[in-house]
């Protein structure tokens, strides 16, 4: 009798024990796994397409109010200004007396602007001898050793954007001048 007693408590140990605990324990595993996915992706989208989804949908909501004075036609051919096709603008050349001292006397530019606006091209030709007067200045202004190097003609680029958007923006008309490229830069 004393074998029979301690045979039934082995019994009852395996019978305290599920079965499949390691099979359910990966069967969580997997379906944990596939819910962060789930909410990875939805993540992703929602943070990648979500806001052209959005921005259209304000884009919409916007046309339709009456209060709105754009007609129709004029919502059709409106651009985005990132995404607008730029316009270039050739100016006449221009030629200066670089500071006395200099090994260089003479500088020639050419310049094209650049804008999405062909209002700003517009008025960049009606205010034309006040341009390029104050250009002719800043262009006199320069010095040999500073205009040979790379970085000394991205400065003079920016600085004559910067004077012609001042100097629009004075005249109160548009301004939106992306860039002023060089054709020609000679020093003689």
């Amino acid at each position: 009798m004393a074998e029979k007693k301690k045979a039934t408590p082995k019994a009852d140990k395996s019978a305290e024990k599920p079965p499949g605990g390691r099979l359910k324990l990966i069967i969580l595993i997997v379906i944990l796994l596939l819910l962060l996915a789930g909410g990875g992706g939805a993540a992703y989208y929602f943070l990648w397409y979500g806001k052209s989804a959005d921005e259209a949908g304000e884009s919409e909501a916007s046309a339709e109010t009456p209060a709105e004075t754009v007609t129709q036609s004029e919502q059709s051919t409106a651009v985005p200004p990132e995404f607008a096709p730029l316009v270039y603008h050739k100016l006449d050349g221009l030629t200066v007396n670089l500071s006395p001292g200099a090994p260089v006397r003479f500088l020639r530019v050419t310049l094209t602007i650049t804008t999405p606006n062909q209002a700003v091209i517009t008025a960049v030709d009606k205010h034309m001898p006040m341009l390029r007067n104050d250009i002719l200045s800043l262009l006199a202004a320069q010095e040999y050793a500073a205009l040979n190097t790379p970085e000394g003609k991205d400065t003079l680029r920016e600085s004559l954007r910067q004077t012609l958007v001042r100097l629009l923006v004075r005249a109160s008309e548009p301004s939106d001048i992306r860039d002023v490229l060089f054709n020609e830069l000679i020093m003689q």
